[in-house]
């Protein structure tokens, strides 16, 4: 009859699949192999399984070995991801607050609101990470920040999201290029340029290629990069034009021609709080700056 695993059993079979041999699972876990091999026996004659064979001196998996190795190492990386958010957690300090923000809100409408509040808590530590959509869920998911600040909605049953902001796309080229002539650029203005585009994934890029499609009209040639900002500094160097969001545009404005991009295409922002961990005063509060500063075009009232 079977019995449950114990831990030090599921991680002393683990040790040796993956050294291959007691000795070197011992040093591994800081044991003794008369305790690894104790361990191991113990593990076969709890399942009613032979989980390892002999072979030459090493040991190998069996069929059944291996599948539950599978089933461990699937749960194994649940706890590498736990050691991994309390090494975090040490690093940052328990009264740092904590924030993820994507690149270019990371540089654009995070450091405005940053500087608000911290003319009310002048004594605040922030610890800023400016990451990618997948990253900032996963940090959130494992509790690695106190509020999230993303241009990429949140899905998922334990996010609690907002829509905070809502701007149109702009278009940005160098301060000497044509486009500074326009009211307005459009889709057929762009049919001659070399385009400075984010890739294919990213929500803006697809919007615009859409929005080429859907006219009828080519994409130009295209140089691709991975940040908004590269696009600004790209642009204003000549090396092409670019559809941005206005909030990076703003940040460049004294070296970029900034203007209006028709068909209209929607940037918006989110703040997402993992809805497992009730957000913290100080989070609360921050999003309430955030709102606030959200309710004008602070990238068009400050300029």
């Amino acid at each position: 009859m079977s019995r449950p695993l114990s831990f030090q059993q599921i991680e002393a079979f683990r040790a040796v699949v993956l050294t291959g041999t007691t000795v070197a699972a011992a040093r591994m876990l800081h044991t003794t192999q008369p305790t690894i091999s104790r361990l191991l026996g113990q593990a076969q004659s709890a399942t009613g399984l032979q989980l390892l064979t002999n072979d030459r001196g090493r040991l190998k998996l069996t069929r059944e070995g291996q599948h539950l190795f599978e089933i461990i190492q699937v749960n194994f990386q649940g706890f590498e991801r736990i050691e991994k958010a309390a090494a975090a957690l040490r690093e940052s300090g328990a009264g740092v607050f904590r924030i993820a923000a994507t690149p270019s809100l990371g540089q654009s409408l995070l450091p405005v609101a940053m500087e608000r509040f911290a003319r009310r808590y002048p004594h605040i530590r922030f610890n800023v990470q400016t990451l990618g959509g997948r990253q900032i869920e996963e940090g959130l998911r494992l509790g690695l920040y106190d509020i999230a600040v993303t241009n990429k909605m949140i899905e998922g049953p334990e996010f609690d999201v907002t829509e905070v902001h809502r701007a149109d796309a702009v278009c940005v080229a160098a301060v000497n290029h044509r486009f500074s002539e326009l009211q307005a650029v459009d889709l057929p203005c762009l049919s001659d340029q070399v385009l400075i585009s984010l890739p294919s994934y990213d929500a803006l890029e697809m919007a615009l290629r859409d929005a080429f499609t859907n006219a009828g009209i080519a994409c130009p040639t295209t140089i691709e990069t991975t940040y908004t900002s590269s696009i600004c500094t790209f642009a204003a160097r000549g090396l092409g034009v670019g559809v941005i969001n206005p909030y990076m545009a703003f940040v460049f404005k004294d070296r970029l021609c900034i203007r209006p991009f028709r068909p209209k295409l929607p940037v918006t922002t989110y703040v997402a709080f993992a809805r497992f961990s009730p957000a913290s005063e100080l989070a609360q509060i921050f999003f309430e700056e955030l709102v606030e500063l959200c309710k004008v075009d602070w990238y068009m009232a400050e300029e």
